[in-house]
């Protein structure tokens, strides 16, 4: 990855002070005070039904009541990083709100206390979201896709290879202008995508018609020959991306300029004896591939 993209990620700031920082060098102070009114709002909301189900000894609705998501506990908002943990769990519920996707965990009939482990990245070109899931099987997986494709915001949605078999990626292609946020949340626990359009860009980040330089590989399908590929260049944490003619490639890192991409390849060359399946590639920050 570009070691110039910008990237928040698990800023652990207690409370509204985490949506605070995060945003302000997003350069949001409109949306920050719109979320925290209605946070402050329906927070006050919870506490003030929550205490009426307590006061009137209503047991069923006051459980019902515990699985709002309002009263569950706040533990990470980011753009790219990791987080949950060991969930033992036997299905998924997805769910979509406008432009949010809720994922909650299943277990025994009920959600689960925490969430699966999880990887969010980012990439400019196009712009997108790799998302990897532990412990999610093909049939999860094919409720989330179904799932997904109903977002607004989101352009395309397709699976990737994983070098780990316990694991299950995708990808999540976004409309020009759209951003996101992950968040996660425990007791109950509920793993979030919340899409959203801006126009703001800080440094680092690519604005929508500005060139992006990166290392390519041919188009390939997802065979053998790609699986040996991402297992060559591992260490170079490559990513996969899909053509508008259908077919995949490697791409490694995002620059700023030809200058840029010229060198990382010459690194590459020397570091891998001069045999490598890369060479230079450009497009905009919200354009796919062509093949």
């Amino acid at each position: 990855m570009n070691t110039e993209k910008f990237a928040y990620e698990n800023i652990e700031v207690p409370d509204d002070r985490l949506v605070q920082a995060i945003y302000s060098g997003m350069g949001r102070a409109k949306r920050i005070k719109r979320r925290q009114y209605a946070a402050r709002s329906l927070t006050a909301a919870a506490a003030v039904f929550a205490l009426l189900l307590c006061s009137a000894n209503i047991p069923s609705l006051y459980a019902y009541a515990s699985e709002i998501p309002i009263l569950g506990e706040f533990v990470r908002a980011l753009h790219a990083g990791s987080g949950g943990e060991q969930t033992l769990h036997e299905d998924i519920q997805a769910e979509i709100q406008d432009n949010e996707l809720v994922i909650h965990f299943i277990n025994d009939g009920r959600t689960t206390d925490t969430v699966a482990p999880y990887t969010a990245q980012h990439y400019s070109a196009p712009s997108r979201i790799t998302l990897t899931l532990e412990s999610l099987t093909e049939e999860e997986y094919e409720k989330l896709e179904s799932q997904i494709r109903e977002m607004k915001g989101v352009a395309d949605v397709y699976r990737i290879l994983s070098p780990e078999k316990e694991k299950i990626s995708f990808v999540m292609v976004l409309d020009r202008l759209y951003d996101y946020e992950v968040v996660e949340q425990i007791f109950p626990g509920m793993l979030s995508i919340r899409l959203f359009q801006d126009a703001y860009y800080a440094a680092g980040e690519k604005a929508p018609e500005q060139q992006v330089y990166y290392l390519r590989t041919e188009g390939l399908g997802q065979d053998q020959r790609l699986e040996e590929l991402l297992k060559k260049y591992q260490a170079e944490d490559p990513a996969q991306v899909k053509t508008q003619a259908g077919s995949f490639i490697l791409t490694i890192g995002e620059f700023s300029s030809e200058e840029e991409a010229e060198n990382r390849l010459s690194e590459l060359q020397r570091d891998y004896d001069g045999a490598v399946e890369f060479q230079v590639s450009m497009g905009m920050a919200k354009e796919i591939p062509e093949k």
